[in-house]
C-alpha cells in the first residue's frame, strides 16, 4: 500500500507524510545544542542533485560551488552520483583529490568519446612518441 501523499505548502511537490515527518524530527534535532549554523552554499555537486548540502558531504571538498556542477554533470552522466560515493568512501582521504581527478577526466573523456574513452588520449600520446 502507498504512503499518502501531502502537498507541501513551500515547493508545491508532493511528498510522502513520513518524509516530511523525518525532515521535522531531523530539524529539530540539529536546533536542541541551541547554537543555529548558518546556511552555506552547496557544492557543485549538490547544487546539480538539488539537494541540501550538509558538513559530512562527501563531495564538497572536490566539487566547489563555482565550476563543481559542470565538472559533477559529467562524472553523474558516466557514473552515477551514488557509484562514486561508493567509490570514495573505500578510498583513504589522504589520495581522494587523485581520485576525482582521474574520474572527473574519465568522464569526460567519455562523453567526447564514448567507444575509447581516456584510451584514445592515451593512443595518441604514443603515436606522438613514436
Amino acid at each position: 500500500m502507498a504512503e499518502p501523499t501531502i502537498k507541501n505548502k513551500h515547493c508545491g511537490k508532493g511528498t510522502s507524510k513520513r518524509g516530511i515527518l523525518g525532515d521535522h524530527n531531523k530539524v529539530a534535532a540539529d536546533h536542541v545544542g541551541g547554537a543555529e549554523s548558518a546556511p552555506t552554499a552547496p557544492c557543485g555537486a549538490c547544487k546539480f542533485l538539488r539537494r541540501k548540502c550538509n558538513n559530512g558531504c562527501v563531495f564538497a571538498p572536490y566539487f566547489g560551488m563555482d565550476q563543481g556542477a559542470a565538472k559533477f554533470a559529467a562524472v553523474h552522466k558516466v557514473f552515477g552520483a551514488s557509484n562514486v560515493s561508493k567509490l570514495l568512501a573505500h578510498i583513504p582521504v589522504n589520495r581522494r583529490h587523485d581520485a576525482v581527478v582521474t574520474i572527473s577526466y574519465e568522464a569526460q573523456a567519455r562523453l567526447s568519446d564514448p567507444v575509447f574513452g581516456c584510451v584514445s588520449v592515451i593512443l595518441a600520446l604514443q603515436q606522438q612518441v613514436s
